[in-house]
Formats: structure tokens, C-alpha cells, sequence
């Protein structure tokens, strides 16, 4: 592994477990190029400052510059890995990883009470400090620099390139021109509907999807929703960038977790082969309205998905939707770094109660139905228990308490771990 792509991963893990990734999710991703702008505008002059000023002055106050240690450090460190730690506890058993994060924590919390009233007077001290604010701050900047210049990139493309930026799904033909938007919750593997799946006439799935088991999952493929890095193999299958344009921090993620590989990437999206669809931020922006989730929340990709598809068809069929409702959240294993990102979006980045909600609406108005009785019952009593819980004059609970509750159950999660968590807005 070359020293950039250390820099670069670096870079990716402090920003996914920092401040700046859920503050720009309250920003449009149209706003790219300014956001840009203002980095260098105002960010580089106040780091210039802080190293020069602020923090040679931190040696030289007593109980100021220990109270600045404290801090510095709980932000970069202490509550990112107590935040990775919520992740461990609620979704490991195995004793090595739980070991090494109390270890890891035990360390911290001894770094606090020994460590930092000791080098924090010291010239090792100030240089200690300034090294850490080069690497949280000024190298975590550098990755958003770099993933949004490529941003401003793609979105200078896709806006004059008319097949990469109108819908491509078509209105339906016949009745045998059907559709089936497939998600991956865990009622995927409930029953062995793979042939009646693949007897649809599109079929979508989304991001890190599997076919290994074509009896439970089926094995046709029509359009890909994925976040953009890895394009389909197969040039007849239609990849779609659903969240590319709900926020800056979705744009830039599509550079960042591999920010080496960010021109590739880039190059592969603006080439004339590429056979995409970039969802206009117009169609995302109404749909947020459509589900009423929280002004930092935007659509999940499956209702993207959904929308899209019931702006062309009469009906849409669903299957693998269970709306975050149990512990585990996709059908498919998933790797340590998978289940943060998965655990950011099931109580930060989505709401699934109002996508419930939502949907619950759609197939009132019979516009959508779940692709097997069995399935559609279980949804039906998902909704019921979220029913009994908030009734409303009509026997359900609409988007606005549906929203207001999404936000206390966050707080009565990390409340019960005692976890103070950087993600909550």
C-alpha cells in the first residue's frame, strides 16, 4: 500500500467518524462548487491561524490549554471510537474485538487523566498538538478538496449530458411490462420467490446486492442503484446514482472512501460508454417533501427507486422491504466498516418510520404491493405495532409524528449505552 493511499484512507476514516460528514448533509450537493470556494477562502486562513497563533499559545495557559487538549482530543479520538464502540457492542460477540476495543478505550481514558496534563506544557507537547491538527483537521479537509473537486467535475458533465441526466425507466407497454424493486432487507431469504422475481419484466436492486442464492434472491438484474465506484459488468444492466445529488456528503462519498482511486472513478461515470443515470436533485428534493423525514435526512435509495418507477407505471411490486425494523438490516454479511456506514444510515442519514409511512400510503392507493401475501401481512403488522404505538384519528400515524418519533428513539438509543454520540444534529 503506497504512502498516498495510507493518506488517503486516513483521511476517509477521520472524516466518516468526525464532525464535517453529518454537517454536510444539511447541505444541497448542487452547493459543491461554493462550499469549495469557501474551503479556500475561509478554512485555509483559519488553519494557517491556528497553527501559528492559537495553538503555541495552548503551552503557555494552564488550565486553558489542558481544557484545549481535553477537547481537541475527544473530537479526533475519544468519541469517534466510543461511537465505533456502540457499533461493536450492538452487533459483535466474538471476545478479540471486544477486548481490543476496551483496551483502546481503557488506553484513552488513561491518555486523558495522565497522558495530557504532562506533554500539554512541554515543546513535545505543542509539536504533538500541531502534528494531530495537521492530520484531523488540515489533512481531513484536504480529502473534501479533493472529492469535491471531482464533484464539481461530474456535475459540470451529467448537466449537459442529456442520457445521463433524464430519467431512462419507460412507461409501460403491455401488461407483461411489469417492475419489481427489490431491496435488501432480511425478508429477502423469508421464501423462495426467485422465479416469480425474475419473471418481471424490470427488476431493480441496490448497492452491494447478491444472487448466490437465485431460489430466495432471483438472479435477474435491469437497473443497479449503487453509490457509482463499482459500474455493472453486464452494458445491457442500467446503473443509477440515486443520492449523488441529495447532499453534499453523499456526493462527496462517492469519491471518498477510495479518494486514490477518485480520477478513475471519475473518468468511468464521464465516459461515453458508461451507461448511467445520475437522479436529478429536482426528483430528489420532492421526494423529501413526499416522506417529510427530518431537514438532515434525506430518501433512502429504495425510495428513489420506488418514486421513480411509480412516475412511470400504474403499479410497482416490492420485495425486501422490512424498514430497518429488526437488529440485522441486510440479507448479505457485511464487513466491520459496513456496519457503521449501515448503522449512520438507519438512525441518522434515513427516517425509516416516515419511509414507512410513506409507503404504507402508496399501497393504500394501490399503486404498490408487496410481491408475496406472507411478506405484505408481515409489513402490514410493522405498521400495526407503529400504529398501536402513536393512533391518530384515522387508526394510523402520519409522516409528522412518524418523523418526531424517528428523532427520540435515536436519543433513547444512545441514551441506553451512555453514549454521547457526534453524528446527532
Amino acid at each position: 500500500m503506497s504512502i498516498v493511499t495510507v493518506l488517503c484512507r486516513m483521511s476517509y476514516y477521520i472524516n466518516l467518524l468526525g464532525l464535517k460528514v453529518p454537517a454536510a448533509m444539511t447541505v444541497r450537493a448542487s452547493f459543491a462548487r461554493y462550499v469549495l470556494a469557501l474551503i479556500f477562502l475561509v478554512y485555509m486562513p483559519f488553519s494557517f491561524v491556528c497553527h501559528i497563533l492559537l495553538l503555541n499559545k495552548v503551552a503557555d495557559a494552564e488550565l486553558l490549554g489542558v481544557a484545549i487538549w481535553h477537547l481537541l482530543i475527544a473530537m479526533w479520538i475519544t468519541i469517534p471510537l466510543l461511537v465505533v464502540g456502540s457499533v461493536i457492542f450492538s452487533n459483535v460477540r466474538q471476545f478479540a474485538p471486544l477486548a481490543m476495543f476496551t483496551g483502546a478505550l481503557v488506553a484513552m481514558l488513561a491518555f486523558h487523566r495522565f497522558a495530557v496534563p504532562a506533554v500539554q506544557p512541554t515543546l513535545f507537547g505543542s509539536i504533538i498538538l500541531q502534528l494531530c491538527f495537521a492530520v484531523f483537521e488540515d489533512g481531513a479537509m484536504a480529502g473534501w478538496v479533493w472529492c469535491l473537486w471531482h464533484v464539481v467535475k461530474l456535475q459540470d458533465h451529467v448537466r449537459v449530458t442529456k442520457s445521463k441526466s433524464e430519467c431512462p425507466i419507460q412507461m409501460a407497454t403491455c401488461a407483461e411490462d411489469t417492475a419489481l424493486v427489490v431491496g435488501n432487507a432480511p425478508t429477502v431469504m423469508d421464501f423462495p420467490l426467485g422465479e416469480a422475481m425474475d419473471g418481471f419484466g424490470s427488476v431493480c436492486r441496490f448497492n452491494t446486492y447478491t444472487v448466490s442464492k437465485p431460489e430466495y434472491t432471483g438472479s435477474k438484474v435491469d437497473y443497479h442503484f449503487c453509490n457509482g465506484r463499482n459500474l455493472p459488468a453486464a452494458r445491457e444492466v442500467k446503473a443509477v446514482l440515486p443520492l449523488f445529488n441529495a447532499s453534499l456528503t453523499h456526493a462527496a462519498y462517492l469519491f471518498m472512501p477510495h479518494m486514490e482511486e477518485a480520477a478513475d472513478i471519475c473518468a468511468n461515470l464521464t465516459s461515453s460508454k458508461a451507461n448511467v443515470w445520475v437522479v436529478e436533485e429536482e426528483r430528489i428534493l420532492e421526494l423529501r417533501k413526499k416522506i417529510k423525514c427530518n431537514f438532515w435526512q434525506i430518501p433512502s435509495s429504495g425510495m428513489v427507486a420506488i418514486d421513480a418507477f411509480l412516475s412511470k407505471r400504474a403499479e410497482v411490486a416490492l420485495h425486501g422491504f422490512n424498514f430497518f425494523s429488526g437488529k440485522k438490516i441486510h440479507y448479505f454479511e457485511e464487513s466491520p466498516l459496513q456496519l457503521i456506514t449501515s448503522w449512520l444510515e438507519r438512525f441518522v442519514t434515513h427516517n425509516p418510520p416516515c419511509e414507512k409511512v410513506w409507503v404504507q400510503s402508496v399501497v393504500d392507493e394501490g399503486r404498490a404491493y408487496f410481491l408475496n401475501e406472507g411478506q405484505r401481512d408481515a409489513g402490514d403488522r410493522i405498521d400495526q405495532t407503529t400504529i398501536e404505538e402513536t393512533p391518530n384519528k384515522k387508526g394510523k400515524m402520519d409522516s409528522k409524528e412518524a418523523r418526531l418519533r424517528n428523532l427520540p428513539g435515536l436519543i433513547k438509543f444512545l441514551s441506553k449505552d451512555l453514549l454521547p454520540s457526534q453524528f446527532s444534529m
